[in-house]
């Protein structure tokens, strides 16, 4: 199945990304208010440019994925401006769109892989005494749906079977890594507006 050769093929360029995303200060619940802002602008810049390209994308590859329900940005908003940043004012990176279905999913992988994980995440900075002022709508993600989402999107992943298509699925689910973990740095080491 796709979803394992996936999950194995990325394990590198995901520790990487991860190096620039505080895991440490998270689960030590040491983050700082303005680390939770670098991450949520790391994410917006990411997550908005991706969603953007969705509308017209789903419906060519005729994706049953309820995507307008998958949406973050909007929970990224609220966050951010909880933070004091304006979203208007956070830059958005600029994505290769994708075009192939297998290119897609390889992306979307790593969004709805992130998501899983920022149930996690989202325990430990309601724990953090530096963040109750903050919000959580993000890290919140899908709430009670977050494992049938992500059961319902492994479903639609694992319909490739093609070892072709699944390379190319893995090659963009590794650039999609590589360009997260690039965000997280920009926004670590840029400056963060308000």
């Amino acid at each position: 199945m796709l979803h394992e050769r996936i999950k194995a093929a990325t394990t590198q360029e995901h520790m990487s990304a991860e190096k620039h995303s505080y895991g440490r200060e998270i689960m030590d619940r040491s983050l700082t208010s303005t680390q939770y802002s670098e991450l949520l602008v790391a994410n917006y810049s990411y997550i908005a440019a991706w969603e953007r390209q969705w509308d017209e994308l789903g419906k060519t590859f005729g994706l049953d994925l309820n995507l307008d329900s998958r949406r973050k940005t909007t929970l990224l908003e609220e966050d951010l401006r909880k933070q004091g940043i304006d979203p208007s004012h956070v830059s958005v990176t600029e994505l290769d769109v994708p075009g192939t279905r297998a290119q897609f999913l390889g992306r979307m992988y790593v969004i709805e892989g992130s998501t899983l994980g920022g149930a996690v995440i989202e325990k430990q900075l309601k724990l953090n005494p530096n963040l109750n002022d903050s919000g959580f709508a993000f890290y919140g993600g899908y709430g009670q749906d977050l494992i049938p989402y992500w059961k319902a999107f492994l479903a639609v992943l694992n319909t490739i079977e093609d070892t072709v298509e699944q390379d190319e699925a893995i090659a963009w689910a590794k650039a999609s890594f590589t360009d997260m973990e690039q965000c997280f740095i920009s926004a670590r080491f840029g400056s963060v507006n308000s």
